[in-house]
């Protein structure tokens, strides 16, 4: 990486916010912040969804396409196959939070496990699907031992897997080293 880094004439990040904490210090720069201070740093393809492969109306992963018009039923129904799909009870009217993404401290992952068991009270299902850091995984893995009928730990690149999980949930939780958020898919 470093050989990599040090030939470029450019390195591209996915933000402005990226750039400063990439070269902020050596656990955040993964010990090469100071060979990233010496090159020009650009904000390149931003984290995001396309919108054309993700789109709900025509996504080849969800088995019940909806739109605008639709989604209110068409989400409960992609929520039972979602459940069903994980092994957790079948309820539409149980609330369905998911994380799908890297299993690192950078994103935030470690904050999502710690914070599962407050969420063992509340009527909700939590679905989290990702890779990473082995310990982490291990750690994912215990959740349907830990919460079998409320949580599970998914430690696999899975992409149809993703799509149901966005196309079946109520909230999606998204959290990072820096903040902890959550937001209603429909």
């Amino acid at each position: 990486m470093k050989t990599g880094i040090v030939e470029s004439d450019l390195v591209l990040t996915v933000s402005p916010h990226y750039v400063k904490e990439l070269t902020y210090g050596p656990d955040k720069g993964v010990e090469l912040d100071g060979v990233l201070r010496t090159k020009p740093l650009e904000i390149g393809i931003v984290n995001g969804m396309d919108v054309y492969e993700w789109d709900p109306s025509t996504d080849k992963y969800t088995s019940v396409k909806y739109d605008a018009t639709t989604v209110t039923e068409a989400k409960a129904l992609n929520k039972e196959r979602l459940q069903a799909e994980v092994g957790l009870p079948v309820d539409s009217s149980i609330p369905v939070i998911v994380f799908v993404g890297r299993l690192e401290e950078q994103k935030g992952s470690d904050i999502l496990i710690a914070a599962i068991p407050e969420f063992v009270g509340e009527n909700v299902q939590i679905i989290v699907l990702g890779t990473g850091k082995k310990k982490m995984e291990e750690e994912l893995m215990q959740l349907e031992v830990k919460y079998p009928n409320i949580a599970r730990g998914i430690a696999k690149f899975n992409v149809p897997l993703a799509h149901m999980m966005f196309a079946g949930s109520d909230f999606i939780i998204v959290p990072n080293s820096h903040l902890f958020i959550t937001w209603r898919t429909c």
